[in-house]
This record gives C-alpha cells, sequence and structure tokens, in this order.
C-alpha cells in the first residue's frame, strides 16, 4: 500500500505574500503548531545567500541562520526542510545536515540548467541531507524531456522528485498523465511529490485525485495553512489534513492549524489577500507568467477582454520570464 506524507510549505511559499517578514514570534508559532499537528515535513524557508540574515524572515543566507531561527525548537517527528533556488545558495553555504536543523533541502530544478542543478543535489546529498528534486514549470516540458530528465534523477537517487505546478496550469487529466509517465520510469525508492498552484481552484481536488491513484509508490503532496503563497496561493494544508484523517487513515490534528490560520495567517491575509482572482486566471489561461497580467492590469486602460488578447500574442519564449519591454511592445502595439 502506497505511503501517503503532507508536506506544509507556509514559512516558505508563504513568504512570497509578505516578503518572507513574518515576524519571529510568528514563525515559532506556526513551526510549533505545524509540529503539534503531525505534519510529516515542514518547510520552513529559502537559503539564499543573496540576503542578510534576519531573526524575523523567514529566508537566510546560509544553513547557521536557520539554525539561530528555529534550533532550539523542539520538532517531534517531524523532518525540517529548506529550499534553494538553484544558483542563489552556494554549497559553501551550507553545513553537513549532522549540524543542522535541517534533514532535508529542496531544490528548485529550472528547466535550462536542470543538469546543472541536479548535480547541486549531489553535492547536498554528500552532506548528509535528503534532497528533493523540484523540476519547477513543470509543464514547460514535453513527454521526451521529462522521460530524459527522469533518467538523470535516476542516477542521482534522491529522497523525492516534486511535480512542480509553478503557475498552477493543470487540470487532473494533465497532472494525472505527467504522474504516470514519471511514476512508469522512476525508480521505485524515490517518492513523487505535488506542489499545486491555485490559479483554476484545482490545487484541491488534483491534489486528492493524485492521492487517490493507484500506485504502489509514496507520495508526498504539499499545502500550506489558508493556502498562503505565490499568486493564487497553494492547497490549503487544514483541507488536505481533513481530507486524509477522513478517508486515508491519518491522524493529524487539523485544530492546530486552524490554530494558526487564527493566530498568524488572518493578520497577513488582511493586508495583503491571495488566492483565486482574476489576474492569476488570465495568466494561468494564458501559459504565462503572473506578473504579466500584473503589469498590464495595473495601467488601468484596458477591458480585461482586451489584456487577455494581449496575453495570447506573447510568444511561447517568453511566457515563464517576465520580460517588461517585451510586454510593453505589445501593449503600445
Amino acid at each position: 500500500m502506497k505511503e501517503i506524507k503532507l508536506l506544509d510549505c507556509t514559512l516558505r511559499d508563504g513568504g512570497f505574500v509578505n516578503n518572507w517578514n513574518f515576524g519571529h514570534g510568528d514563525m515559532v508559532n506556526l513551526f510549533e503548531r505545524s509540529v503539534s499537528a503531525g505534519i510529516d515535513y515542514i518547510e520552513i524557508g529559502f537559503l539564499d545567500s543573496r540576503e542578510e540574515f534576519n531573526m524575523d524572515r523567514s529566508i537566510t543566507p546560509d544553513t547557521d541562520g536557520m539554525n539561530r531561527l528555529f534550533g532550539e525548537l523542539d520538532h517531534g517527528a517531524s523532518k525540517i526542510f529548506g529550499m534553494i533556488d538553484y544558483g542563489t545558495c552556494p554549497i559553501e553555504r551550507i553545513c553537513d545536515a549532522k549540524d543542522s536543523i535541517l534533514d532535508g533541502i529542496r531544490v528548485m530544478v529550472k528547466k535550462k540548467t536542470r543538469y546543472e542543478a541536479l548535480e547541486f543535489c549531489g553535492e547536498l546529498k554528500k552532506k548528509g541531507y535528503m534532497v528533493f528534486a523540484q523540476p519547477v514549470s513543470i509543464t514547460g516540458y514535453t513527454d521526451e524531456e521529462m522521460t530524459d530528465l527522469v533518467e538523470h534523477i535516476n542516477v542521482l537517487k534522491p529522497f523525492a522528485m516534486s511535480i512542480v505546478d509553478t503557475y498552477g496550469l493543470l487540470d487532473q487529466t494533465d497532472l494525472l498523465h505527467y504522474f504516470d509517465l514519471i511514476d512508469s520510469r522512476l525508480d521505485k525508492n524515490v517518492m513523487v511529490g505535488y506542489h499545486a498552484h491555485n490559479n483554476f481552484q484545482l490545487a484541491y481536488s488534483n491534489s486528492i485525485a493524485l492521492m487517490n491513484r493507484d500506485t504502489d509508490r509514496g507520495l508526498l503532496i504539499d499545502g500550506s495553512a489558508f493556502g498562503i503563497g505565490k499568486s493564487a496561493g497553494n492547497c490549503p494544508l487544514e483541507l488536505l489534513t481533513m481530507y486524509a484523517d477522513e478517508h486515508l487513515g491519518k491522524h493529524y490534528d487539523t485544530s492546530q492549524i486552524l490554530e494558526m490560520i487564527d493566530t498568524s495567517i488572518r493578520n497577513i491575509y488582511a493586508k495583503s489577500p491571495w488566492g483565486y482572482q482574476m489576474q492569476y486566471y488570465l495568466c494561468a489561461s494564458n501559459d504565462c507568467h503572473p506578473k504579466y497580467s500584473q503589469y498590464l492590469m495595473k495601467k488601468k486602460t484596458l477591458s480585461i477582454k482586451s489584456i487577455n488578447e494581449i496575453l495570447k500574442m506573447i510568444e511561447p519564449s517568453e511566457r515563464l520570464a517576465f520580460n517588461e519591454e517585451y510586454i510593453e511592445k505589445l501593449y503600445l502595439d
């Protein structure tokens, strides 16, 4: 029978909403309540050497910063993870796993530097970390390219490989297509994760579909408290724990997630709301970076229909990386 685990990415992906400035008290609160809820894996922030250390922010220049923020806290049975956007934190900034609060590190694998990123994953593995290979914007891969990537990941043998739907483009059919392609080729000892975004309001239903897929492979599903996260947000963690308890025989304490929302997350939402919005629908339906629709909507000179027409004009090579000069020219034309 397949093993299903949940990962809480509130402190990491949620940081896109508030520039990772949760405040140290709320960071401790979110961490401890996630542990109390029995969440299997907790992602506590980004490692990024371009940033200065700040006790109030869940983004640090090195593993020492993570130790200073969370090292004295009891993490119970939960495994603790950080994330690196490959190229932003050199291996020299990462101590050995035995000296770190982090049990593992998830590495964002971008298509154009995917092979270099996998080599970096190998260096982290040598340091003793549980390593996740996270190919972002998975919809940008053809089946042939994904098959090739899986073959390289099989050589690495990380702890997990994740399906990362960066812009919330996948519907259930496409998600399960990618999963079946990966599941049939990936080393059976490597877990498969799923990180959803809610641009099409499908994060929860897609996650349920994957959890119910007929497979013997271990699965790991990402969620965040109240869905806090980049753009339209993530799959709400409280929905995942509720479903897992009711249908999968799990014993998560959803009340602790509700306390996270009540004591810390609602205050953030009041200032900077996330969730399904027209600008995120527009970018997702046109397979493009969210900043394109945001840029055009801020003009306040275009109808939604006109914005949609401009987004449809974006060339495939320009879709996934925001280019202000390019979108301004389309706008003027």
